[in-house]
């Protein structure tokens, strides 16, 4: 139980520095400055996402292998020099963007945003290594205290140095390096029991080439993954207005983020235990931690979505302050968020798929999806139909979920098909709160048209 308030602990303070300190960023940097800083933020999360697969790579193998195997340190070890390559390989890149865009920034802006992005990636993959040897105090505590002391350090010197996009960008760099340096202190001695067996440059270079090659597919799966979340928007935009996405823009923050700050601690948990329980082919283990799993990412995900759902109206009138378009987001998200929900059960199959390695599936999978969804999106807002474009949006949600539960029914064929009995158990308790929820909307409305009848 610590180790899973540890780890909500750590996303709360992520969003509490982004409602708190960013509207203080935007006041004293003003709307150009803060303009290019929310683009640089975007390129960050971005970037954390298509970081080469390391991450998921360096996950599964300390997961499977444990903290004092050679495999877990030569993977971590391994995915280090990889990241700091691209980015070293990156530079020309992104001088040429920064040319090309009318230099926007310095060049010692940009060389401090690379070793920001630098940084920040190595620190997602060490954090990510720490959680699948169950290190959960440490990595959560110096993510909590990493961003927490980003933001307000970055603030101090705003207000004291000067309100300039250099101080910022500087304050960034360097306290993402000092918190990945802190992440690098805790995985060396994480692998203490293999850091004296150095690989020479050589055997390096040839570990680099064969976790590129098993990661490839991930690439195109991050890719993707990335494009179906965040182009909508823009789609949405060139082809309506702006007024029309503002709604939308607000019904999908209200339908995803919490479900990511619900179900992404409990999947960060049980992740590392599947991945083992797989890897030694422990069937007892493998069953236990899909069955509790299961049970818990059910009801953290859909019980505080049938609220949601039952009381969109009221939440959305009091976070928006009854603004005008607050029917428009209730409309939006009482059809994204049932759709958002079944979506956030694919962290279940997809534990079970990386614990496989099946990373060739999902990259192809994901990329038939994404295309598809586009595409209906921009016909729908090309119509002018935002409602339509929301239906595709649950579709995906719902069928990207479906479709990774049934590869992992198919690679259970013949064995002991704990996908199955994990999908039973979703479907049964997921079930259960949905015919709740809708039992107590239909009271509802019975009771309102009794009174209006009356």
């Amino acid at each position: 139980m610590l180790n899973m308030a540890m780890l909500y602990v750590s996303k709360v303070s992520a969003i509490v520095v982004g409602i708190l300190v960013l509207p203080e960023f935007n006041h004293l940097l003003g709307p150009q400055q803060f303009g290019i800083v929310a683009v640089i933020l975007s390129v960050q999360s971005l970037l954390l996402m298509l970081d080469l697969g390391m991450s998921t790579l360096v996950g599964r193998d300390v997961a499977a292998s444990g903290a004092g195997h050679i495999n877990g340190w030569r993977s971590w070890r391994t995915s280090n020099f990889v990241i700091t390559a691209f980015y070293v390989a990156m530079a020309p890149a992104a001088l040429l963007l920064n040319f090309i865009f009318s230099e926007p920034l310095t060049g010692l802006q940009l060389a401090g945003c690379m070793v920001m992005f630098w940084g920040l990636t190595l620190q997602n993959v060490g954090q990510i290594a720490l959680m699948a040897a169950h290190r959960f105090a440490t990595a959560s505590g110096i993510q909590l205290v990493g961003v927490l002391a980003r933001a307000l350090a970055t603030l101090a010197a705003l207000r004291t140095i000067d309100a300039d996009l250099s101080v910022f960008i500087t304050s960034q760099a360097l306290c993402v390096v000092l918190q990945w340096w802190c992440t690098h202190i805790a995985c060396r001695r994480l692998f203490t029991v293999t850091t004296s067996r150095l690989d020479g440059v050589p055997a390096l270079i040839a570990q680099a080439l064969a976790m590129l090659k098993r990661g490839g597919p991930l690439v195109l799966f991050g890719v993707a993954g990335a494009s179906v979340m965040q182009l909508d928007k823009p789609l949405v935009s060139a082809m309506t207005s702006a007024a029309q996405t503002a709604p939308y823009y607000l019904a999908t923050v209200l339908c995803l983020t919490p479900l990511s700050t619900l179900a992404g601690p409990v999947a960060q948990f049980f992740q590392p235990r599947v991945t083992r329980a797989v890897s030694s082919h422990d069937e007892d283990a493998i069953h236990k931690n899909l069955a509790l799993f299961t049970t818990v990412l059910v009801l953290i995900t859909f019980v505080p979505s049938a609220f949601l759902w039952l009381m969109r109206e009221q939440i959305i009138d009091l976070w928006l302050g009854n603004a005008a378009n607050s029917p428009k987001v209730s409309i939006y998200t009482g059809i994204l968020l049932p759709g958002a929900a079944i979506g956030a059960l694919g962290y279940l199959p997809y534990s079970i798929l990386v614990a496989r390695q099946d990373f060739r599936f999902q990259a192809m999978a994901s990329t038939c999806m994404t295309l598809v969804t586009l595409a209906a999106a921009a016909a729908f807002a090309h119509r002018g139909s935002i409602e339509g474009v929301c239906w595709v949006y649950a579709c995906y949600h719902s069928m990207s979920t479906t479709v990774s539960w049934l590869r992992c029914i198919w690679l259970d064929r013949g064995g002991s098909r704990h996908a199955i009995v994990a999908l039973v158990r979703a479907s049964a308790l997921a079930s259960a709160v949905i015919i709740s929820a809708l039992l107590l909307a239909l009271s509802a409305n019975f009771q309102y048209l009794l009174r209006h009848l009356t």
